[in-house]
């Protein structure tokens, strides 16, 4: 059956809408790779695990000092991008991550038409988290595409193929565990004779991932990888993120549950991207924690395209669906008057500025510790948050810092809010600083500079 005038009509305005906002994202993005430096909270942490990769010194921690390397990631994506300036090198990985599952989506909805394809795609690519973690220097993206290739391979019926995909993205986001456990149950109970294939490739990759990982020191791995990413979970938290995911997804997984196209090595990966979003009540989670569903549900409607294709609804909810995230979240700045919000990526000119200004430093303390890479600086601690909430979990020592602090063994502190008056600051902006160092520093340094994108620069009194 051919799709009418009004169908067509709604897919055209849907996909101009979104295609509008993939332009929009696209620039951005851009703009992120000339910066050559950090846009998201994190980054820093991840460039600097990546180059300690090429010395295979990620998961080491110096005895008895103040430094602090979080890398609580598996290493694919570190060692990927160790291939050169991490600020490029890994968002270009991201990148090409992104664009492989906005065509895994366009390929998987083919039967629906050319117009259907490209729409399903670019509606996934102008998602909030997709537009602002595309780019970003995290293994997430890189993991998704391992991830969405699993589960089409096995939708597929290609068993080795799917096993070694899943196992790959296992090694670059512990998350991606969830989805392996959620395809193995699928085949347990749906699938029996893929079952031994399966098993057999993901066994035989889990063996040679442990002698690759040999040098890294198993030690090592398990403490920055899995104890220091069991933070604590609220249920606050975790409602707060599925209210963005209603916000951001209803349309998408609404369709896709009342369509029934939730089925197969799919579905297994749908329920694995909801308990993925439940875990997004931990401390330090974000609407990245949204992804898979995302995937998961673009690639059920992607199965059922020919059928979505021939009415108006799915595309007309899915256009006002993606202008109320626009407008509640903004989270490229794209709302005229309104500043971004969820998700917003630093200011540029932070780099610039805190390369002046810091000219003449050797060792500094930063809230961003991005800054300190593409600036050139020896990072000490790269990652304030997870340090400060390890601290309050007493899971590590927080003295060695202290001790550099009091000592004024930095020549300067940077931070990305005035410490005096954190109390009025943002909750995530408070999470990040540890009451007694914040009492140091308060005590030894005194605010010297604003500089340009919103940095504050502390000097020993």
């Amino acid at each position: 059956m051919s799709r009418g005038r009004g169908p067509t009509i709604a897919w055209a305005a849907y996909g101009a809408v979104a295609g509008l906002m993939v332009l929009v994202a696209l620039l951005s993005w851009g703009r992120a790779l000339q910066s050559s430096g950090p846009m998201l909270y994190g980054e820093g942490a991840v460039a600097h695990a990546a180059l300690l990769m090429r010395t295979l010194d990620t998961y080491r921690d110096a005895a008895g000092g103040a430094s602090f390397t979080a890398a609580n990631y598996p290493p694919l994506f570190f060692a990927g991008a160790a291939a050169g300036d991490p600020f490029v090198t890994g968002r270009l990985l991201s990148i090409a991550s992104t664009l492989g599952v906005a065509g895994l989506i366009a390929w998987r909805a083919r039967a629906g038409g050319r117009l259907v394809a490209a729409v399903l795609a670019l509606g996934w690519l102008a998602l909030v988290p997709v537009a602002i973690w595309g780019p970003a220097l995290k293994p997430d993206l890189v993991a998704l595409a391992l991830t969405a290739g699993s589960v089409i391979a096995l939708e597929r019926r290609n068993a080795q193929l799917s096993a070694a995909l899943v196992v790959l993205a296992v090694l670059a986001k512990p998350t991606a565990v969830i989805v392996a456990i959620a395809l193995l149950a699928w085949l347990v109970l749906r699938d029996r004779p893929l079952l031994r294939a399966w098993l057999t490739t993901a066994l035989s990759g889990a063996v040679l991932a442990a002698i690759v990982l040999l040098p890294l020191g198993y030690e090592g791995l398990w403490r920055h990888v899995v104890v220091w990413n069991a933070l604590s979970w609220t249920v606050d938290q975790a409602a707060l993120l599925v209210f963005l995911g209603v916000v951001i997804l209803a349309a998408l997984v609404g369709t896709a549950i009342v369509t029934r196209s939730v089925r197969g090595p799919i579905a297994a990966y749908f329920v694995a991207g909801a308990v993925i979003v439940v875990l997004g009540g931990r401390e330090g989670a974000t609407i990245n924690y949204l992804l898979d569903l995302s995937v998961a549900a673009s690639l059920a409607l992607a199965a059922v395209a020919p059928a979505i294709s021939r009415a108006a609804p799915y595309p007309v909810m899915a256009l006002v669906n993606l202008l109320l995230a626009i407008a509640v979240l903004d989270p490229l700045g794209v709302v005229p008057g309104r500043s971004a919000t969820t998700g917003a990526w630093g200011d540029p000119t932070r780099i610039a500025s805190a390369g002046r200004a810091l000219a003449g430093d050797e060792t500094v303390l930063a809230e961003d510790s991005g800054l300190l890479v593409a600036t050139g600086h020896r990072v000490v601690v790269d990652d304030l948050f997870l340090w400060s909430r390890l601290v309050a979990q007493g899971t590590i020592d927080p003295l060695p810092l202290l001790g550099d602090v009091r000592g004024a063994r930095f020549t300067a502190i940077v931070t990305e809010a005035e410490l005096g008056k954190l109390a009025d600051a943002a909750a995530y902006e408070r999470s990040r600083w540890a009451p007694s160092l914040v009492q140091a520093i308060e005590v030894r340094y005194r605010l010297e500079a604003r500089l340009p994108g919103g940095l504050f620069v502390y000097r020993p009194r």
